[in-house]
């Protein structure tokens, strides 16, 4: 529901020893969540905006209408924004929360608790993705293992049991998950095989499995086994295959399911095919409360569902069952859906909002709605003192794009280890590699052969640098 929208742009210009980025845009990942925003930034910083009673980890309460910056640290990796509560984890592989934690979601061991300010969730420093839902949480680590924690009133945090948790606790014991996505009541997941599952509430068929049945534990809910992304929204959900072929399942009552009806579906329904049986692709998907987005393979992005807000982007505030273009750009990488706002990102890293603006959602400084996608802009980054940028690494990697291989040559100005890790464009790892007591010019290289077309970012890291590139995979 609360999906994570990340962008990674090419980083090999670093004459005048200075990090160079795009003037057009600064953004690399951002996530919508109910009523407020996160973002980090290309320099590593994170920043929040919107409701603010806890969640935004400022220190202090009061809403925000324009991006400020949580905390000094340049080393965020990956953020996610839930209903009340958010999760973050850093490069070195910590897991941090913040907000609301009434039913244990902020993984503390508490129950009952919030905090104001980002608290390290236990000590481990393996942790890779998460997902911050409805007063619950999932999280992948890079073993591969599934942990959740928070409300289990339905069973979404498919441990089999009713029970709350305040404290991490793995899923089953398979170590193969790739994707996750954490709804209002109900959860998603793929593994590395393809399979898609789903557990929690499907009171209105939102696993898409030919059942209304709920259940407190993973169960596969399709026979194939070529997905590739999975959405979860309030109680709708969308999915992507490995073709591009978009499915959505749930509830329909406001035209999410984007069919051309109203009409709930427990089975998954092909929107790809229209009457013609002309097939659409598709490459990102978002599920807020009761609207979708996604984006074709054109790099248009399209919305249907509930616009009571604007948060469409249609320019008006009609609800439609079907998928309508926003706007007429064709340059969009990536979509977050929230409660009632929305946000995406375009090829130059800048970041666009539309819908609910009430509590300064969309970031623009204005405190109403719109109903057209309104411009975010960059703001200046506070770097702590113990964390600017030295320039301790100087980097190229070429040939990019590449059909194959990749070389990394890169200058370690002080002694240090070096760590080399490859992405895909969801944040799951694919190699790395640890360079020990590292100094002067050092070449390596990194075969993708084997890797599908597409998106991977390669993060150059030691103690204090982080530097990600894009690689494009032809």
């Amino acid at each position: 529901m609360k999906t994570i929208l990340q962008l990674f742009v090419i980083i090999l210009f670093f004459s005048a020893n200075v990090f160079s980025q795009s003037p057009l845009g600064c953004w690399r990942v951002v996530s919508a969540g109910t009523n407020f925003s996160l973002g980090i930034k290309m320099d590593g910083t994170m920043w929040g905006w919107g409701l603010n009673s806890n969640q935004l980890g400022l220190g202090f309460s009061g809403n925000q209408n324009l991006p400020i910056q949580i905390g000094t640290a340049n080393d965020w990796a990956t953020v996610s924004a839930g209903t009340n509560h958010s999760l973050a984890v850093k490069t070195n592989g910590t897991l941090w929360s913040w907000g609301d934690g009434q039913f244990g979601q902020l993984g503390n061991g508490l129950f009952s608790s919030a905090t104001w300010t980002l608290i390290q969730v236990g000590t481990a420093n393996d942790w890779l993705t998460v997902s911050a839902g409805n007063r619950f949480s999932l999280a992948i680590k890079t073993t591969g293992t599934l942990w959740s924690w928070g409300l289990n009133s339905f069973g979404q945090l498919g441990q089999g049991n009713l029970t709350n948790l305040n404290l991490p606790s793995q899923v089953g014991t398979a170590n193969n998950w790739l994707k996750i996505d954490a709804g209002n009541k109900h959860s998603l997941a793929i593994d590395n095989t393809g399979f898609i599952y789903g557990w929690g509430d499907n009171s209105f068929g939102q696993f898409g499995n030919g059942t209304n049945t709920s259940s407190l534990l993973p169960i596969l809910i399709s026979s194939s086994n070529n997905w590739s992304k999975v959405s979860a929204g309030f109680d709708h959900s969308m999915a992507l295959n490995s073709s591009g072929i978009l499915y959505t399942f749930g509830n329909n009552t406001n035209g999410q399911l984007c069919d051309g009806t109203n009409t709930a579906s427990n089975t998954m329904i092909p929107i790809s095919f229209n009457l013609a049986g002309t097939v659409t692709q598709y490459i990102a998907i978002s599920a807020g409360d009761n609207f979708s987005l996604a984006i074709k393979n054109d790099n248009t992005v399209w919305s249907g569902g509930l616009n009571s807000q604007g948060e469409l982007g249609l320019g008006n505030n009609t609800s439609v069952n079907q998928l309508n273009q926003v706007g007429t750009s064709n340059t969009w990488f990536l979509i977050s859906a929230g409660d009632a706002h929305s946000l995406a990102m375009d090829n130059s890293t800048a970041l666009w909002s539309t819908g609910r603006g009430l509590e300064g959602e969309l970031g623009i400084s204005s405190i109403i709605n719109y109903n057209l996608l309104q411009s975010v802009s960059c703001p200046t980054s506070a770097l702590g003192t113990n964390e600017i940028i030295t320039n301790n690494i100087k980097a190229n990697v070429y040939p990019n794009p590449t059909s194959g291989s990749i070389h990394i040559d890169f200058t370690v100005i002080n002694t240090s280890d070096v760590t080399i890790r490859l992405t895909n464009i969801q944040g799951q790892l694919i190699s790395e590699s640890l360079l020990e007591n590292v100094i002067g010019i050092q070449t390596e290289s990194l075969n993708l052969g084997n890797q599908l077309s597409g998106i991977y970012f390669l993060i150059i890291t030691n103690k204090k640098d982080s530097y990600t590139v894009k690689i494009i995979k032809e």
